[in-house]
């Protein structure tokens, strides 16, 4: 199986410890949250790749310079084997790059 890889960006609102995930290119007004930076990056990873391996057509790139990040948010760039995604559906949450 060859990789399929992308990145997109992914942003951490910090709240009261623990972390809103914000994905700019793909979010529908879903939000993610985490109660730490790992465990809402992995959560961010987890729903890009279940979002992104049923697109025929992926979203485009917004490149980092053009998102406004508010006080206190952090950027990330996270990156999705998709390939791994569309192998089997049940086996994905052990994928993580």
């Amino acid at each position: 199986m060859q990789a399929q890889l992308v990145t997109y960006p992914v942003i951490l609102h910090p709240d009261n410890g623990e972390y809103n995930v914000e994905i700019p290119d793909i979010n529908d007004d879903t939000w993610i949250r985490g109660t730490s930076a790992p465990q809402a990056l992995i959560m961010a990873h987890d729903i890009l790749g279940k979002t992104l391996a049923r697109l025929e057509t992926l979203p485009t790139l917004t490149p980092t310079t053009q998102l406004n990040l508010p006080h206190q948010a952090i950027l990330h760039l996270v990156t999705v084997d998709l390939a791994a995604f569309r192998v089997a559906p049940s086996d994905h949450e052990h994928v993580y790059s």
